[in-house]
């Protein structure tokens, strides 16, 4: 036995789901982990199991392609992401985010996408189990975003936001909240999360954009995060994400 599979599991994993162990490891996401248990890269105590609902107990051995898996501490932050920037880990593009999470432990990543051109708020865990949740439609979390227009808006295109819009074929988007916020500004918030379903709205709203910044992701918000910088979330806040998609941490 190799010093790595004497890792046992902790008390806070007994009872677990196999897959929800494995995907808050960090070690992949939480479908790519129901897809790996089932092609057999997972035992337990020596054992193949190839079925993700398999509950496990403390001190169980679990090793993913023979490599230990263990739950670390729960990681949570916020950053203020700058425009510019791609939400990807992939080093290869020209302006990664992950440039900006220098000092994150291994396994965060961030939780849903912004595109280059939108900056503000977003989140990053290493929990697969949170993330998973909080990107999920079924949680309906709430993103609050402050849309910057070329000139202000006529009544009827806010009207017309605030009624919803179809953005593509079938796909039918109408915010939680649409309020003015200035000559030139409005905030929107939206409890769905599609690709640049801001500006698709907005869009079809005949409202046009000239900046868009996510400052609002559920209960928490930008408060003290200067730009391009991130904070480690307080037990509070995880608490309170954790509540949002009713996850007990």
């Amino acid at each position: 036995m190799t010093k790595a599979s004497k890792k046992t599991a902790s008390a806070n994993a007994d009872g677990m789901r196999l897959n929800r162990f494995v995907a808050r490891s960090g070690i992949a996401s939480r479908r790519n982990c129901d897809t790996g248990i089932r092609n057999g890269m997972v035992t337990v105590n020596g054992r193949l199991v190839v079925n993700p609902a398999e509950k496990i107990s403390e001190g169980d051995i679990v090793l993913w392609d023979g490599a230990a898996v263990t739950l670390p501490d729960i990681f949570v932050a916020a950053m203020n992401k700058p425009s510019g920037y791609e939400t990807t880990m992939n080093e290869s593009a020209s302006r990664p985010i992950s440039q900006l999470s220098v000092g994150m432990p291994r396994g965060a990543a961030p939780v849903g996408r912004l595109d280059i051109r939108t900056g503000g708020l977003i989140l990053w865990s290493n929990d697969g189990e949170l993330v998973y949740r909080l990107t999920h439609p079924k949680w309906r979390i709430e993103r609050e975003y402050a849309l910057i227009l070329a000139k202000p808006p006529e009544r009827e295109a806010v009207e017309k936001m605030r009624k919803g819009v179809y953005i593509a074929p079938r796909e039918f988007s109408k915010p939680k909240s649409v309020e003015k916020t200035g000559l030139k500004s409005l905030s929107v918030v939206l409890t769905t999360g599609r690709n640049r379903e801001v500006r698709r709205l907005s869009k079809f709203s005949g409202i046009p954009l000239i900046g868009l910044e996510r400052t609002r992701f559920g209960p928490i918000n930008l408060t003290g995060i200067e730009r391009g910088k991130w904070r480690v979330l307080d037990p509070d806040e995880v608490a309170s994400l954790c509540r949002a998609v009713r996850l007990n941490r």
